[in-house]
């Protein structure tokens, strides 16, 4: 992954979405879930999800997930366990996003899922880190916007079953060091 400026979020709803985080943050080291304003994000609830890092990041668990993140991927994400829902390569990128993200990073990331070779999914993703106490990271503010391919033949993804490859198209990560 190359070493990029915020400004690298090319997509205008997720630019939105990293402006209304740092405003959230204000004067504070991170954002708190509570930092959250549903009214300004009105446009990306359906996209947006919140993950909590357990055990310091040993595992991480879906607090909620919006509409689209669910009917996208025909199961339900709150509540469960990573290491529950994927496997392989996908449970692998997402561990090493989201412990980057704890460890105090931002990633924007423009993605496709293929299966036996041809593409299904592409999407969109930005994180952000969240801190309960606004100093130590301990939870994520996810966006996801995903394109259904031509290629995709509209059932379920079963990426247990039937692998998933992530083919990265553009990953950045974010410099987003506290004020000083």
């Amino acid at each position: 992954m190359s070493e990029q400026t915020p400004q690298t979020v090319t997509d205008a709803r997720l630019s939105h979405a990293l402006s209304c985080w740092q405003h959230w943050r204000c004067n504070h080291d991170w954002p708190t879930r509570a930092d959250i304003d549903s009214d300004e994000l009105r446009l990306l609830l359906p996209n947006l999800y919140v993950v909590e890092a357990v055990d310091g990041g040993r595992r991480f668990r879906y607090v909620l997930a919006g509409a689209t993140i669910r009917n996208t991927l025909h199961f339900e994400l709150s509540g469960r366990y990573f290491d529950e829902l994927f496997q392989g390569d996908i449970l692998e990128r997402n561990m090493a996003a989201y412990h980057a993200v704890i460890g105090g990073r931002g990633e924007y990331a423009i993605q496709r899922w293929e299966q036996r070779g041809r593409p299904v999914i592409r999407f969109r993703r930005l994180l952000l880190p969240l801190a309960s106490d606004r100093q130590c990271i301990d939870g994520v503010l996810g966006f996801a916007l995903y394109d259904l391919l031509p290629d995709h033949d509209g059932k379920p993804i079963d990426h247990i079953h039937d692998p998933v490859t992530i083919v990265p198209e553009q990953e950045a990560i974010l410099d987003l060091n506290p004020p000083a």
